[in-house]
């Protein structure tokens, strides 16, 4: 059970003598002394505005497109069963709020300081993955790739709605001041989903949405637009997002590639800004696998990245190359359409039945005298 996990963890001693970073520290206090979701999820968004690297983050903790799930210590003493369900409670409303156009990320986060000051250890491992566990409902294990899935519903009769995948990725306090540190988070440890797609293709309609509520002059913000208003718009992004990595003691973690001249590249579908220009679109380099969900070498008491990790060859194609040899295009960006009226209105006895003609008189039917 989970909560045997959690008593086995350790505490971290090189955690001791360094402390926390200032905005990890503070936060995490703030976290640990809040008595209310609503509290936490202010304080947590509120950090990930300012801190978290990935832009597609900070844009949806500033615009509130992230649901939460906070687990405290009292949850986390809870049998498996009661921890089970609270966390798939909120990742039910995650997904009606996200089918309805309101979110595009979500949030799971342990709060405890036991887990704020746990060694990155086999132990810390084992309770990480009983956690994954509860929250996707299958056996998780470290250094596989793990997804959810978002839906999003077009507003009219057509009822159109797609589908698209989303990549679970591990967060923890431990990374603060370790060559990870861009997976770091403050108040303990947790799990994020936040798809880019999913993000644009709701933006888009909330844009023609207030178009048209500024047309017929109405004001409704069920619809959030953002600044990421297209998919070579967030390849953009996504590039920005692994130049500003963070410095850590082993430099950074993920970083850009030269631009390549060769004729066979696939063209930038985008006009870069200076600083990015030369750079490689296609691809990037990280010392971890940005869509490992559990990648194993978060889980060593190492500062500095271990001499003998290899490097990752990590892609950006599946934001602008629509080619079938790339089928997360579909998948994960542009999404892939599950629904539209035709699906639910094909015609069942009783709407065969009026297509069926009846015989009628004139004298019966007021609408066609009018007219006649």
């Amino acid at each position: 059970m989970l909560a045997d996990l959690y008593g086995r963890l350790e505490q971290d001693s090189w955690r001791q003598n360094q402390g926390f970073t200032s905005e990890v520290a503070q936060t995490t206090q703030l976290l640990l002394e809040a008595t209310t979701d609503e509290q936490r999820a202010a304080i947590l968004g509120g950090w990930l505005e300012k801190f978290q690297p990935c832009l597609f983050g900070r844009v949806a903790a500033r615009k509130g497109l992230i649901s939460y799930c906070f687990l405290t210590e009292d949850d986390l003493l809870s049998p498996d069963l009661v921890i089970r369900n609270k966390i798939q409670q909120a990742r039910t409303l995650w997904t009606r709020l996200a089918y309805e156009g309101k979110r595009s990320a979500f949030i799971l986060l342990a709060v405890s300081d036991r887990l704020v000051n746990a060694l990155p250890n086999e132990n810390l491992l084992a309770f990480t993955k009983q956690l994954a566990s509860l929250f996707l409902l299958e056996d998780v294990a470290q250094d596989q790739i793990y997804m959810d899935e978002i839906f999003l519903e077009m507003p009219g009769r057509s009822r159109t709605t797609w589908r698209w995948n989303v990549g679970v990725n591990y967060f923890g306090a431990a990374g603060d001041g370790r060559w990870w540190q861009d997976h770091r988070i403050p108040g303990g440890i947790g799990f994020s989903t936040n798809s880019v797609g999913h993000l644009i293709k709701s933006g888009q309609i909330a844009e023609k949405m207030a178009e048209l509520q500024d047309l017929l002059g109405e004001k409704d913000d069920t619809f959030i637009a953002t600044k990421v208003s297209s998919l070579p718009t967030a390849l953009e992004w996504a590039m920005r997002t692994i130049h500003n990595a963070s410095n850590s003691p082993s430099g950074k973690a993920t970083e850009l590639l030269a631009r390549e001249s060769n004729a066979t590249v696939l063209a930038c579908p985008v006009k870069l800004p200076n600083f990015l220009e030369d750079r490689n679109h296609c691809t990037y380099r990280g010392w971890y696998h940005t869509d490992i969900t559990i990648p194993g070498e978060y889980f060593r008491a190492d500062v500095e990245r271990p001499a003998n990790l290899p490097f990752h060859q990590l892609d950006f194609t599946y934001l602008f190359n629509a080619e079938l040899t790339n089928p997360d295009y579909v998948t994960t960006a542009t999404g892939r359409r599950v629904r539209s009226i035709e699906d639910d209105e094909l015609p069942g006895p009783e709407k065969t039945d009026r297509l069926i003609p009846a015989i009628v008189s004139i004298a019966d039917e007021p609408r066609l005298i009018e007219a006649l």
